[in-house]
């Protein structure tokens, strides 16, 4: 699935029980709510089965706030939606610092230094270790 508009751009994909989502640009409400649609018609098929969430996002630059505020809304519905594990590949400095309120404001905060990563490799290696074997 991906969608585009001015500002920035996401696509998902998902590797057995990790759903991957890949956001380019500025990210604003208009983006984010099609994400949130896109990622529970994504998770669907997981049947409450637990999963993980890879973010390889290099290229985001930052969030509109009330994007940010949308974000929230995504990271509680993930932890509601049995997503047990979260990585993310970030560079821009706004977009970690954005990332660290998101995560707080939704309650899962609690070992985000651990959840950044400079690759997609070592993101991916780290959900897979938390998670359960896909069926």
């Amino acid at each position: 699935m991906k969608f585009e508009n001015n500002y920035g751009s996401y696509s998902l994909r998902v590797e057995g029980n990790i759903v991957i989502g890949q956001f380019k640009g500025n990210l604003n409400p208009e983006l984010l709510n099609h994400f949130k649609a896109a990622l529970l018609n994504t998770i669907e098929p997981f049947k409450h089965l637990p999963w993980g969430y890879i973010s390889h996002s290099p290229e985001v630059i930052a969030a509109t706030p009330d994007a940010e505020k949308n974000m929230v809304d995504v990271s509680q519905t993930m932890g509601t939606n049995n997503c047990l594990i979260s990585a993310f590949v970030l560079t821009s400095s706004i977009a970690i610092r954005q990332l660290q309120r998101i995560m707080h404001g939704s309650g899962r905060d609690a070992h985000l230094q651990e959840c950044l990563f400079d690759d997609f490799q070592s993101a991916k290696a780290f959900v897979t270790k938390h998670l359960p074997l896909a069926d």
